[in-house]
């Protein structure tokens, strides 16, 4: 399947009210009460599915996702977080479709009964330990567009680390996806303590190099706030 070129992403999120604010406030809670998945595939009322497949993202993300990938056209995509599987087959089969690309998924565990395809590749290990580091540094090929997605261990300690190890190997235009900016009261689970959100603001308050893109928000339900970095420079 060739890609189109009727759309182009050029949209930014609406300005909206106070009272706006709220009820996507509210409406975020409640989707993430009723849809979040705990690390071995328990869920609440809400699953997303590809192609029969248990996905730990929302839609409105994957869709975003999907829109980036058809934009920068990465030749190798790394995610943190594998869980079941279900979003690596998902951009697997992106890249089918755009005729190119690679995907890496990272986890700490593996789950048994992972999807296989031949652009998916699943590496075990601690995604921020220097030997996974090393190891997923070493299936990049040279002149590779690379593209990051950061989803494993969401407290704010490990994602630095994540951000220290990955975002080097982005290259320019292409995005480092921070995901699950939402605990720490932002605006779900407020006892959670700092994760993604605070994580990644202090690295973008620190690094010029990369710029949050809000326009990526402009579905308003998002599990990512302020977590689609795109490489400047």
């Amino acid at each position: 399947m060739i890609p189109g070129d009727s759309f182009r992403h050029d949209g930014q999120p609406p300005a909206l009210t106070e009272d706006e604010r709220r009820l996507v406030a509210d409406f975020t809670r409640l989707y993430y009460r009723h849809w979040h998945h705990d690390s071995r595939g328990g869920s609440g009322s809400v699953s997303i599915g590809w192609l029969g497949w248990l996905a730990q993202k929302c839609p409105t993300d994957l869709w975003t996702c999907q829109e980036i990938m058809v934009e920068t056209r990465p030749d190798i995509i790394i995610e943190t977080g594998t869980c079941l599987g279900g979003s690596g087959l998902f951009m697997a089969h992106l890249c089918d479709m755009l005729g190119q690309g690679q995907v890496i998924s990272v986890d700490i565990t593996r789950n048994e009964g992972l999807p296989e395809h031949p652009r998916l590749t699943y590496i075990t290990g601690d995604s921020a330990a220097p030997g996974v580091v090393a190891e997923v540094k070493a299936r990049i090929p040279a002149g590779a567009r690379v593209m990051v997605i950061l989803d494993s261990d969401h407290r704010a300690p490990h994602v630095t680390a994540e951000l220290a190890a990955y975002a080097e190997l982005v290259t320019q235009g292409c995005y480092l996806i921070v995901e699950d900016g939402v605990v720490n009261g932002n605006p779900v689970l407020p006892e959670y303590g700092p994760g993604p959100l605070e994580a990644l603001h202090e690295f973008v308050a620190a690094n010029p190099h990369f710029v949050i893109d809000r326009s990526r928000q402009r579905f308003l339900l998002t599990m990512s706030p302020d977590g689609f970095l795109r490489r400047v420079a």
